[in-house]
């Protein structure tokens, strides 16, 4: 089967003038067939296209060969369903790549994602069976208890990224990110923790409608939640390294333990403590001051990051108000690899963004072009990312470092008319982005072009928008 460029190897991306390697970081096998767009939206869909060139060595997967290998995978699912003893009827959703159990009206929704890639890793015939026999079972989903006292034992938190949580009104049709279904909190920017009854092979999270049956709020329910996974946590961590350490307990709730402060303060880490959760089931911890400690769990973040099931790439330290996002200072050695796992996670969740409101989009009728979020990488290993804006569409830009200006009636072809900083363009009250209430990661939507002379005054050189203290 066919893997995802982005998971088969670290190409970020090149534009310009610049020797660099680029590629819009869009995870193939996850990308449902698009309806139909306006030839102005496809246009601009291959200026993108076009202003990245593709230079890694294993060719990725055309959306026809995704399209087979996850219909292929959707038959081996339904048929390990039918051999579980499932009775219901069962409806493959191709463009959403979930299976549908039972009627319309009291519908059961397995989405496949996340097993399509672990069976993918799966290196045996046997792990490969083990992935079918958990998407069977994963189908009980816990139900939810009538009283809070019964549901009590069985509250866990759950960290996840931010984009996890924030996007579920995206991915269950809903109009708006205020019918969000799950509820969560922000930890340090870019996690979040949520709520979920627990069992053995699956979760399910809780939201505000259970939560208002049981008479409960979020606070009081997580703090419960916590206790349950207090109770869960005794012992040591495992050590690394002096002063660096990781999670033992391999039980998926390695990541949820961030929000346990006396777990993270058993690493004794040397200055402030800094964390990572770059997979569920891994809670890497070491001090702001450790350089050893920072280069060996920026190491092993880049390699769980790209596993099924990973959460976040980015790192937090720990200050007196609660976690605040952290970076490697620029002539540490850690700071390349921190840098490569901020950029790759920031193109996997405005990707993920991008295909759900495509849908939503379409299915409302609004005339929005999402744009791309592109990281781009040069071959002194300078790096920055940026998004195109073209004339004429009205359009979300993600935030970016660069931005692209293109006017198609010029007749220049792919060469801009303009490029600049992200804080040149919205550092001015010029009324050109305005911020869209309600998403994350942040979108901004296009309002007037810019003019001949605001183009003018922005820079235009590709290579002065790196900075030079960068490795």
């Amino acid at each position: 089967m066919s893997r995802a460029p982005w998971r088969s190897a670290w190409v970020l991306l090149g534009m310009l003038g610049g020797s660099g390697c680029a590629t819009p970081a869009r995870p193939v096998i996850q990308q449902a067939p698009a309806p139909p767009a306006p030839v102005e939206a496809e246009q601009a869909r291959r200026t993108e296209a076009r202003l990245a060139e593709h230079v890694d060595g294993e060719a990725p997967a055309t959306l026809d060969e995704a399209a087979q290998d996850r219909d292929a995978f959707a038959q081996q699912a339904l048929t390990a369903l039918r051999d579980a003893g499932e009775q219901r009827e069962i409806r493959y959703d191709s463009e959403h790549f979930l299976l549908e159990l039972g009627t319309a009206e009291d519908a059961r929704t397995l989405p496949l994602s996340d097993f399509f890639d672990e069976y993918l890793d799966a290196s045996t015939p046997e792990q490969r069976t083990d992935v079918l026999r958990r998407l069977a079972h994963v189908r009980f989903s816990p139900s939810v208890p009538e009283s809070f006292s019964m549901a009590r034992p069985k509250l866990m938190p759950v960290v996840r990224g931010r984009a996890f949580f924030e996007k579920m009104w995206l991915l269950m049709g809903r109009d708006s990110p205020q019918q969000a279904p799950a509820s969560f909190k922000a930890v340090g920017g870019h996690l979040a923790v949520g709520l979920a009854l627990d069992s053995v092979d699956t979760l399910r999270y809780l939201g505000p409608e259970e939560l208002g049956r049981w008479g409960v709020s979020f606070s009081q329910a997580l703090a419960i939640a916590e206790d349950n996974l207090r109770q869960r946590s005794a012992g040591p961590l495992e050590s690394l390294a002096p002063g660096t350490c990781q999670s033992p307990w391999n039980d998926t709730y390695g990541a949820s333990r961030l929000v346990l402060d006396e777990v993270v303060r058993r690493c004794p880490v040397k200055g402030a403590p800094v964390v990572m959760v770059p997979h569920r089931d891994l809670l890497l911890i070491t001090g702001a001051e450790d350089e050893d400690g920072l280069r060996l769990v920026g190491a092993r973040a880049l390699k769980a990051i790209l596993t099924p099931r990973g959460v976040d790439g980015r790192a937090l330290r720990r200050t007196p108000q609660g976690w605040v996002p952290f970076m490697p200072e620029r002539l540490s050695e850690a700071w390349a690899d921190f840098r490569k796992l901020e950029l790759f996670t920031q193109a996997r969740d405005y990707d993920e963004q991008l295909q759900q409101l495509e849908k939503h989009y379409t299915r409302t009728g609004e005339a929005r072009f999402v744009a791309t979020f592109t990281p781009y990488q040069d071959e002194r290993g300078r790096s920055l990312s940026y998004a195109v804006w073209q004339k004429g569409l009205t359009t979300l830009l993600p935030r970016t470092e660069v931005i692209f200006f293109m006017d198609p009636s010029r007749g220049q072809g792919d060469r801009p008319v303009g490029i600049a900083r992200w804080e040149d363009v919205v550092g001015r009250d010029n009324g050109l982005l305005e911020p869209v209430p309600g998403l994350y990661p942040e979108r901004y939507l296009t309002r007037d072009f810019p003019t001949d002379a605001q183009l003018a005054g922005w820079q235009n050189d590709p290579g002065d928008l790196f900075d030079e203290r960068a490795p």
